[in-house]
């Protein structure tokens, strides 16, 4: 877990270890140092130096000799604490720009009709563009237990705790065949709360692959099978589809939550 959290700030590998070292064994000479990492000292010295600019160490003078000491943990926070500053000054920053850039370089920034997709991380990336919008319905023709599989538990966690903080609701089909248990992943949720309401398509009416409909866009996933999606962007199939939608959901039936199953979710989010 420390690792990660120093690696977050922007610590290489060698100087973690160099951190940690000095952390538990506590202050001490480069020599020494060297010796109980098992790197040389020009080496020693770079990733010294880098973690006096990170401000993660401090460096001392005792007889004349060089002593290196790590900060204390709650240092950590403070550095987290402006890492987060600056990005959200950052993004204040990037956000009075994009006018210009938009208006400079619109070759640029024209969004295909269609995009593919293949990968993993791809996939949730382009889930995420979702999420730049608030205040709006989307409609999903969801085979969950098929999506669970191709994006993962933890992905499904972030995205509806983002997608209830932007006011984005959501009216779902799953089908029969791809029922999961709520209580197994209480994020997954329904009612005024969760933002969703969720149906079960007939039994006639069941499939593998799943769309997302928002705006004037269609997102389309294929289960881990095939391991595929994309986006069209059109108003006209996505009205085409939002009609199928509609007439799919009028013959399927609410699925019921108990609250209790999902209260721990909840508890995050508000």
């Amino acid at each position: 877990m420390l690792d990660k959290i120093l690696k977050d700030i922007g610590l290489g590998e060698e100087e973690i270890k160099t951190y940690t070292f000095l952390l538990e064994l506590g202050p001490m000479t480069v020599g020494i140092l060297s010796k109980k990492i098992g790197k040389p000292r020009p080496s020693l010295y770079g990733f010294l130096k880098r973690l006096q600019e990170k401000g993660v160490i401090i460096q001392s003078l005792k007889n004349s000799t060089k002593i290196f000491t790590a900060e204390s943990p709650t240092k950590i926070g403070l550095i987290f604490r402006q890492k987060i500053e600056e990005l959200e000054n950052d993004e204040k920053l990037y956000k009075n720009i994009i006018p210009s850039l938009e208006g400079e370089m619109k070759t640029l920034f024209l969004t295909p009709k269609f995009q593919t997709f293949d990968d993993k991380k791809i996939l949730q990336n382009i889930m995420k563009d979702i999420l730049l919008y608030r205040d709006m319905e989307c409609q999903t023709f969801w085979p969950i237990k098929a999506m669970m599989e191709i994006l993962s538990p933890d992905f499904f966690r972030y995205f509806n705790k983002e997608r209830i903080k932007r006011n984005i609701t959501t009216r779902s089909i799953w089908p029969v065949s791809q029922v999961i248990k709520i209580k197994d992943y209480p994020y997954i949720g329904v009612g005024k709360e969760f933002k969703k309401e969720i149906r079960l398509a007939p039994k006639t009416v069941d499939f593998s692959m799943g769309y997302l409909l928002y705006e004037n866009k269609a997102l389309f996933l294929s289960s881990r099978k095939e391991s595929f999606g994309f986006i069209i962007e059109s108003k006209e199939l996505v009205e085409m589809l939002r009609s199928q939608f509609e007439v799919i959901w009028k013959f399927s039936k609410p699925i019921i939550v108990k609250p209790e199953d999902t209260a721990s979710f909840l508890e995050e989010i508000l």
